[in-house]
């Protein structure tokens, strides 16, 4: 798995980005665009297109501020809602 920053704005652009809070909307639309991609990801898959095995292990800056943002939340519902929390902050922090 490769990341390839170009400067510190584009870091400190993402860990802005990750401390905002999205709306009902944003949220909704962040779904639909991972499952569009996931749809295309399955269908080149299917009709056979292979992408070279390097540029398939660079992650885009969105995507990862995507995962850092659900990785955000989930463990914030985890700390809130589970009764142990001991367990959920040790788990998180792995």
């Amino acid at each position: 798995m490769g990341l390839e920053v170009d400067d510190d704005d584009d870091v400190e652009e993402l860990v802005e980005e990750h401390s905002k809070e999205l709306s009902t909307e944003e949220l909704l639309e962040l779904h639909k665009e991972q499952n569009e991609t996931l749809k295309r990801s399955l269908t080149s898959e299917e009709s056979g297109e292979e992408e070279d095995k390097e540029e398939s292990r660079i992650i885009p800056a969105k995507d990862l501020k995507d995962v850092f943002f659900c990785w955000s939340k989930l463990s914030k519902l985890a700390e809130d809602y589970h009764p142990d929390v001991g367990s959920v902050q040790k788990a998180i922090s792995v």
